[in-house]
């Protein structure tokens, strides 16, 4: 079962398309059911309940439970969306530097990450764990390109806020990789970070990030190079690994 929600963002106007997937299978544990926060839904949200659905059936051998997934997107036109995500997804700096690819274009408005993950964690999440039967300690956090800067920003500065983070290709090349100016903020949280073979630049990127984070998450963090993928093809290709490793935390 689907059910959809449209919640007002923190800012006058802006307003969130919700969907949260309820199983049908009883929870694994009495506590509730773990859940998996899906940004980027208009684009995921679909592929992330059925690997859910489908896998949760046989989790003896997939690994994966019956799970709560819930999806966030604007609720805008695509062109709006595509363009909100420079906001929502990017963390806040003093200066912006863009890169060459982008010849001289900015993207709108951007840096505003903060104000998302505070709507994403005072608002949204209690009112998850108001309405449904939640396991609040197995709870993760997915992004993919912007969103999975976004979830590297959200372990940076609030790991607290979920148990696992699963950031697909992540756009650390954002403002000069801006992100590592957050790196301190890293505890002992749990971390699936992927990128696919293809993506050039970006594999450097995330494998250096990788090794730049503090020993405490050694044991927590796993990083994997899916074969023969790119941008696009990366997230089919890596979702049901990133769901189990969640699962096995």
């Amino acid at each position: 079962m689907t059910e959809v929600w449209i919640l007002s963002g923190k800012e006058p106007g802006v307003n969130y398309r919700v969907q949260v997937y309820i199983p049908e299978q009883p929870p694994q544990s009495e506590r509730g059911y773990p859940v998996i926060y899906m940004m980027d839904a208009n684009y995921y949200f679909g592929l992330g309940t059925e690997v859910i659905r489908n896998q949760s059936h046989n989790l003896l051998k997939t690994g994966i439970d019956p799970a709560i997934v819930v999806g966030v997107a604007l609720d805008a036109e695509d062109s709006v969306i595509r363009e909100r995500r420079f906001y929502d997804f990017t963390p806040p700096a003093p200066v912006y530097t863009y890169p060459d690819k982008m010849k001289g274009k900015t993207t709108g408005k951007h840096g505003g990450a903060e104000t998302f993950l505070n709507w994403l964690t005072d608002e949204l999440q209690p009112r998850i764990i108001e309405n449904y039967p939640v396991q609040q300690d197995k709870q993760c956090l997915y992004g993919h390109s912007l969103s999975g800067l976004f979830a590297l920003y959200s372990m940076f500065k609030r790991p607290e806020a979920f148990q696992c983070y699963l950031a697909i290709s992540p756009s650390i090349w954002w403002n000069e990789k801006h992100i590592y100016s957050f790196l301190s903020g890293a505890k002992d949280s749990k971390l699936f970070i992927s990128v696919g073979e293809e993506e050039g630049f970006m594999v450097e990127d995330a494998m250096a990030l990788y090794h730049r984070l503090p020993s405490t998450m050694d044991e927590n963090t796993s990083y994997y190079v899916a074969d023969d993928e790119n941008h696009a093809s990366v997230v089919p290709a890596t979702m049901s690994r990133a769901f189990r490793y969640f699962f096995s935390c």
